[in-house]
């Protein structure tokens, strides 16, 4: 049997370390036997350790025992759910505890059904091999690996493999998981595992919309957006989430630069305004009904949808200031991937829109305008626009010309 014990010591953060040795000593006290799992002991083994999630499994668990821990290392449940899972804050780490257990699915793309299970249980009921293999945090047995399921030859020879043939009748959410995995591990999918992929498609649509967007929300995370993407439009899984979705890859491209460091909800908005640059009203509602994204998405969404069209007829010939006047009510997360969609000219005006007109005012404000003679009431904004207008389309160009065209424009409202 493997130990990993040096390489936990070598390659987890120290703050990391110390928090699988608190659990697993108070998992023992608890009297249930601690495993590190999942993604967690791949990213291990592959050296990946800047972001590892923290995924403990616990054998013998119940409903109870994560409080005992929570006691037991000074933590704090943040929050517990349905599948006897909880999230374990430990100072600024996260550690995600799970009873270990068996699943069954009453229906394709259903919410299993679990049950208390055994280590070898919890791992086969997991989606691949190279994401089944467990960790012992037990005193006397640790870093001993335990892979039932030949996760690290795998891993080794960059395979993607399903554990049964049912698999992604099971969860075909696996399927977005399979797409964020290959191109960010390099893996090949086995040819059983490909086929039984492509004969599940379909099922996406039997998925709730949460889990549906859930998984769609962490491909706009990953580094390689755009390889994923290509593996879902390949399959037909985009379109089985939804019929008006395509990939462009040169869109993906320019998206993978400018998605860099932004919060993960503003690449998710950014990833939506692609995806729906230009479709129907009627299939941007579709969308939103599909998979009920947050407010801030679902607004990417439908604005993404209807400037797409509109940047289509005409608007690439219009003067900076008509430009700002349809583009100025839309969110920047719709305008930019309106921008990234159509690349080009369109493309760089919007970029240039965003980057120097969007929050251009004049300089003179209302309260000056009504020094000036100008009227109280609609007077004073229909004046600002003017000169907002004005700057946009290059009509002045100092404040001294503001101020000349300020006075003709305050002289003509109060002469009207």
């Amino acid at each position: 049997m493997e130990n990993v014990a040096e390489l936990m010591a070598s390659r987890l953060t120290p703050e990391s370390l110390d928090a699988v040795r608190i659990v697993g000593a108070a998992a023992e006290s608890a009297e249930t036997a601690p495993y590190l799992v999942g993604g967690a002991v791949r990213d291990l083994m592959l050296g990946c350790t800047e972001s590892v999630d923290l995924d403990i499994a616990l054998v013998g668990a119940d409903g109870s025992s994560f409080a005992r821990l929570a006691e037991l290392t000074g933590g704090r449940i943040a929050r517990q759910s349905q599948f006897v899972t909880a999230k374990l804050e430990l100072d600024a780490l996260v550690v995600d505890l799970a009873m270990a257990r068996a699943e069954e699915y009453p229906t394709p793309g259903s919410l299993p059904v679990v049950r208390p299970g055994t280590l070898r249980e919890d791992l086969l009921r997991r989606d691949f091999s190279i994401n089944a293999m467990a960790v012992s945090l037990n005193s006397e047995t640790w870093g001993d690996v335990v892979d039932l399921n030949s996760g690290l030859a795998d891993l080794s020879g960059r395979r993607l493999r399903i554990l049964h043939e049912k698999s992604f009748r099971d969860d075909p959410t696996r399927i977005l998981r399979a797409a964020r995995y290959l191109p960010r591990l390099a893996l090949t999918p086995t040819s059983d595992t490909l086929n039984a992929l492509l004969q599940s498609v379909s099922l996406l649509d039997k998925v709730s919309p949460a889990r549906a967007r859930n998984e769609l929300d962490r491909v706009f995370t990953e580094n390689d957006p755009q390889g994923a993407m290509r593996y879902l439009s390949d399959w037909g899984a985009l379109r089985a989430i939804h019929p008006s979705l395509e990939f462009q890859s040169e869109a993906w491209t320019r998206y993978a630069a400018q998605a860099k460091g932004l919060p993960a909800l503003e690449r998710t908005s950014l990833g939506y305004a692609i995806l729906c640059c230009g479709i129907s009203d009627v299939d941007a509602n579709g969308l939103v009904r599909r998979l009920n994204p947050p407010v801030a998405v679902r607004r990417a969404i439908q604005e993404a949808a209807m400037l797409g069209r509109t940047a289509s007829s005409g608007l690439l010939n219009q003067p900076n200031s008509e430009l700002a006047r349809v583009l100025d009510p839309s969110s920047e997360s719709a305008l930019l991937g309106v921008a990234l969609a159509n690349g080009g000219e369109l493309g760089s005006r919007i970029s240039t829109y965003l980057r120097r007109h969007r929050n251009l005012r004049p300089r003179l404000t209302g309260d000056d305008l009504i020094e000036m003679g100008a009227p109280r009431g609609p007077a004073v904004g229909s004046i600002l626009e003017r000169l907002r207008n004005a700057w946009l389309d290059d009509d002045i160009s100092s404040a001294s010309d503001e101020l000349a065209l300020a006075a003709r424009l305050v002289r003509g409202s109060a002469e009207s």
